[in-house]
């Protein structure tokens, strides 16, 4: 059974939780995705117009379907175009357009200290998620829509080896890529010094770590703001990322496969870090 004190790296703690301090500075994002921005799907598009629609440029249609959304483009003023399959994904690269694919500017990438800077919603933790390497678009964009529904309060991943925003990513996250505050940063384990800077915790992943995510977030050893550190699909958290932690957890596993999928790891350990402790 995993003990009830988390293992936190000594000496690399720069403040206690709760109480910011002076921000380190951060490596310098990249200005956000490629000017280019598809957003295929019908229920991508409808969050886009319902969180953004001033982003929107125009709206790619199949010729043979209709929309409901065709009609809240046209009152708007944003142009739609019926245009064959062929074309239509063509605009959506790998994701499946499903019929319909929305062309708008991209969404807002902030620099890190804005990001953590912002109001935070009424939850049980803040919580803030990084992102450690992840490649495929399927996965990142579950992760968002994990991150959005259980109310995280940001995102942030390396802009080099992860996969970035794309179509894909934008269908996967059913919308989510429009409502989350998302950065990314040049150099990981600098951001993560910015964070506990700021008065952040940094919780790492590891599938082979001795302290249990859920009976940490059922004690008071827990702490209230951190930010959960995801690891690629193949090698999970990279060893200046791991050093960066103040501890590592795991997931406690009852069945024979040695680990989760690193979308289905993100939403098990979020339903644990956003619920209430038992005593609350």
């Amino acid at each position: 059974m995993a003990s009830s004190e988390p293992q936190r790296n000594k000496g690399r703690r720069r403040g206690k939780p709760g109480k910011p301090g002076k921000h380190a500075k951060p490596g310098k994002p990249r200005k956000g995705p490629p000017a280019r921005y598809a957003v295929p799907g019908e229920r991508a598009v409808v969050e886009l117009f319902d969180a953004a629609s001033d982003r929107i440029e125009r709206i790619l249609v199949d010729e043979k379907r209709d929309f409901e959304v065709v009609e809240r483009a046209a009152a708007l003023g944003i142009p739609v175009e019926r245009v064959d399959r062929e074309a239509l994904q063509l605009e959506a690269g790998q994701a499946d357009a499903r019929g319909i694919v929305a062309l708008a500017a991209p969404p807002p990438m902030l620099d890190l200290e804005e990001l953590i800077g912002r109001p935070v919603v009424d939850a049980p933790r803040r919580v803030y998620v990084a992102l450690d390497g992840v490649v495929d678009p399927q996965n990142l964009g579950a992760i968002l829509r994990s991150c959005e529904f259980f109310g995280v309060s940001g995102v942030f991943w390396p802009r080099d080896r992860a996969v970035g925003l794309t179509a894909t990513v934008a269908r996967a996250s059913a919308g989510a890529t429009e409502r989350l505050a998302m950065s990314e940063v040049t150099n990981l384990a600098q951001a993560l010094r910015t964070c506990k800077d700021a008065g952040l915790w940094i919780v790492g992943t590891v599938v082979d770590a001795t302290d249990d995510l859920a009976a940490l977030c059922q004690s008071e050893a827990m702490p209230d703001a951190v930010v959960l550190v995801l690891g690629s699909e193949g090698r999970g958290i990279r060893r200046l990322t791991a050093e960066s932690c103040d501890f590592q957890v795991t997931l406690a596993r009852h069945g024979q496969l040695g680990s989760l999928n690193v979308s289905a790891a993100a939403a098990a350990s979020l339903v644990l870090l956003m619920t209430p402790p038992a005593s609350a």
